[in-house]
């Protein structure tokens, strides 16, 4: 085990933590309470939910850990509304019971292009994420998002803080509803600071970086976890054969939702839970893959039941 955190708040020690527990780390996308005790929480490997987790002194922090499995130590706190337990540390974990199926091998599919010389280690418990280490030393990978014209797009008149984007030809933080508008997911297109906004976008003109065409993009579906019926979003950009198939935990094929070739556009597919012989599957965690030609792309869901 590496002791994470260390690395990030090596001053925060507890003596004594009141609390561990294993789990993914979950970004949470709807809570009740809105405040920082409701931002993560920790998940079972069956999809349930086990308690809010939070790290009041840097909560980003808890950003790298996202949809990774790991173990936490940490004592109660109380914010505006709920409860959490505020990780004092933080370890990747590879103690699971049920491995997750890959349908690749990270390392395999996946690069690190701020370290390009760090060491890939599969870990397919964590969600089949690639971790990398540099003199065995873990790192964060990000990949760089892209210089993406986003002046034509509105993200609505909500006042919620989503990003720094390219907009007017210049770098300006952007306020919206959500990343997602028209079925169209644009959370790549932001960064985290001004300065990584101006380094990619410095020699891109508002002429070169137009408004994107439709991309080959699958959305999370929504909602998430759901009971009994979802709905899968994606988007083509050209004429091509596509398939949209549900998998279960263990990789077996459960569902069949779309087999067929289709015409460049915006799609949503719904899924009501059964399987290929219309039967109701039971609760817990599912994969859905959208393949279209060479493209080929995998998210998770939970079906509460």
């Amino acid at each position: 085990m590496i002791n994470m955190l260390a690395k990030f708040s090596p001053y925060l020690l507890i003596l004594a933590p009141l609390f561990s527990s294993t789990g993914y780390v979950r970004l949470s996308e709807t809570s009740f309470c809105m405040d920082n005790c409701s931002i993560y929480y920790l998940e079972s490997e069956t999809g349930d939910f086990i308690t809010w987790i939070t790290h009041l002194d840097d909560l980003d922090m808890l950003l790298d850990y996202q949809d990774r499995f790991v173990t936490i130590e940490g004592d109660t706190v109380s914010c505006v509304e709920c409860a959490a337990i505020d990780v004092d540390s933080i370890e990747l974990s590879y103690d699971c019971l049920y491995p997750v199926y890959c349908f690749a091998d990270p390392c395999g599919v996946s690069n690190c292009p701020s370290y390009p010389e760090a060491e890939c280690v599969s870990n397919f418990c964590g969600g089949c994420w690639a971790d990398y280490y540099v003199d065995g030393e873990w790192i964060p990978c990000n990949s760089t998002p892209d210089c993406v014209d986003l002046t034509a797009i509105d993200f609505g008149d909500c006042d919620m803080p989503i990003g720094i984007g390219f907009v007017n030809n210049s770098c300006v933080s952007i306020s919206g509803c959500s990343w997602v508008i028209d079925s169209v997911d644009y959370s790549n297109a932001f960064f985290e600071t001004m300065a990584d906004c101006e380094a990619v976008c410095s020699s891109v003109s508002s002429e070169s970086s137009n408004h994107p065409p439709i991309r080959i993009q699958l959305v999370q579906n929504y909602p998430n976890p759901f009971n009994p019926r979802t709905s899968i979003n994606f988007s083509i950009e050209t004429f091509h054969p596509t398939s949209l198939r549900i998998f279960d935990l263990s990789g077996r094929l459960v569902k069949t939702l779309l087999d067929r070739t289709l015409s460049p556009g915006n799609y949503e597919i719904d899924w009501d839970a059964t399987n290929n012989t219309g039967q109701k599957v039971s609760g817990g965690i599912y994969y859905y893959t959208l393949e279209v030609g060479d493209f080929k792309e995998t998210r998770k869901m939970v079906l509460l039941k």
